[in-house]
Parts: C-alpha cells; structure tokens; sequence
C-alpha cells in the first residue's frame, strides 16, 4: 500500500493506488465535520496547523502541498528558524505542545498511514480525544492531499514518457481526471491570491515536472 515509486528519472515520491485513494478519501470526507468545526471554534491555532501541514508534506514531498503550505505557514507569522526545523524534522526544541503533535505527524507520514501502538498512545493520552482526532483529522487531510499531488505529478511524468515504474496507469489516470483541475488551476489561483507576485513556475507546476 502507497510504496514508493520510482523511475529512471529519479521519481521518487509516494504515489496512491486508486483502491487507497478512494479508502482515504472516504475517509477524509468522514473526518470534514471534525475539520469544519475545528476552523469555526478555533481549537487548532492556524500557525500550529501550518506546521503539521508542512511536517507531512516534508515527509510526502508533494511539491504542490510543500509550496502553499510554505507559504501559509509565513503569512502565519512563523519564524523561518522554525520551518527550517521542520523541513530537517529537528522538533526537539518545538514546545512540548507542539512536538508530540509534530512527531506523531511525521510518524504517521513515514508508517503509510499505520501508526504504531506506542506512539498512537502518547499522542491520545496527551492531548486527550477531542484534540487528538482534531489534529489527526489535519494530518489525514494533508496525507491525502500529498499523495494525491505526487500521482498528479507521477501521470505527467508518464506523458512525457517516463512512466514511475511499479505505477499503474489507470490509477494515475482516474486519480489525475479527478483532481488535476485543483492542483494545475485552483491552486495556482490560491496561489496568486496568497502572493500575488509568486514565482511562476510554482504557479504552473508543468513548467517544472520535467
């Protein structure tokens, strides 16, 4: 489930199988009440959300998520020391708030989803249900939307002839008709709203996939 993919190029970012995919994202839509409510009553600060956000997609690698959430993360206010941090996963000196969340995230990342026992209880006993299925709800979106990026991204390779070996093309297809209009059209419209004078080989990531 969700092993890595590579090709002769150098891809080497985690991609989905339809059958996972869909699962997830079942999933996902399961866990938006929790993430709608969260936004509303604020339980979750914006700047620690953006953290677990980039913790995810540092591991993942989604260069679409990498990008915005970077960018989120600085119109939070967060001090560049402290992403630096997180792209070299370094969160011992996050506070302790903040570092069971973070660890827990990258954990979950590197485990395809499967977190072990251990860890799984120090993240719940710490921050107690509520809060630990909130921040597990952020963490499960941004795990979706990286890999989901990364098949996006894998299917353009494919056009080009550099198909990621051990890939399907169906599943790259399917998963590429659904979603390539967020990542290749409204995200970069995201984009210029966040930083109106971005680069633009971010804003159209087929400049820069091959």
């Amino acid at each position: 489930m969700n092993k890595p993919i590579l090709n002769k190029k150098g891809f080497s970012k985690r991609t989905y199988r339809l059958k996972d995919f869909l699962y997830d994202l079942m999933t996902l839509l399961y866990s938006c009440p929790c993430l709608i409510r969260a936004a509303h009553e604020k339980t979750i600060e914006p700047a620690f959300r953006e953290k677990i956000m980039l913790a995810v997609s540092n591991v993942l690698g989604c260069r679409f998520c990498s990008w915005l959430h970077t960018e989120l993360i600085l119109k939070e206010g967060v001090d560049k020391k402290e992403i630096t941090k997180i792209v070299a996963s370094e969160i011992g000196s996050f506070p302790e708030h903040e570092a069971v969340a973070l660890a827990f995230a990258i954990h979950y990342s590197e485990s395809q989803g499967r977190p072990k026992r251990e860890p799984w209880e120090r993240f719940l006993n710490y921050y107690g249900e509520d809060t630990a299925k909130t921040i597990l709800s952020y963490i499960k979106a941004i795990y979706w939307g990286n890999l989901t990026g990364n098949t996006v991204e894998a299917f353009l390779y494919r056009l080009r002839g550099r198909p990621a070996e051990g890939s399907k093309f169906l599943d790259e297809l399917v998963i590429f008709s659904l979603t390539s209009p967020y990542f290749l059209i409204i995200l970069p419209l995201i984009a210029r709203m966040i930083k109106p004078n971005f680069d633009r080989t971010i804003s159209n990531p087929q400049a820069t996939v091959f």
